[in-house]
């Protein structure tokens, strides 16, 4: 399955991403592959499973990619940031 081009603004630094993803629902997990831009530059590519613990989450399947793909990319931007603000020795 398909997710189309979204946006999502990062919470703490109001930065906007873009991702578009695909999905697929197995027996035991569904599997996920997005590719992430912000301002127009490829900030990279996400891949990542959420495992099925029941039948009905895959009824859910989207919207459980695309929390997880929002929380990866705030994960990515905090971490980015964090590692801009550290002195070198």
């Amino acid at each position: 399955m398909h997710i189309d081009a979204t946006t999502h603004e990062h919470g703490k630094s109001a930065k906007v991403y873009n991702y578009e993803a695909d999905f697929d629902i197995g027996d035991d997990a569904i599997t996920w592959r997005a590719t992430v831009t912000q301002g127009g530059t490829e900030f990279g590519t996400l891949i990542g499973s959420i495992p099925l613990t029941s039948p009905a989450v895959a009824a859910f399947a989207e919207q459980g990619v695309r929390d997880e793909i929002m929380r990866r990319i705030d994960t990515l931007d905090d971490n980015r940031d964090a590692m801009a603000g550290q002195v070198k020795p």
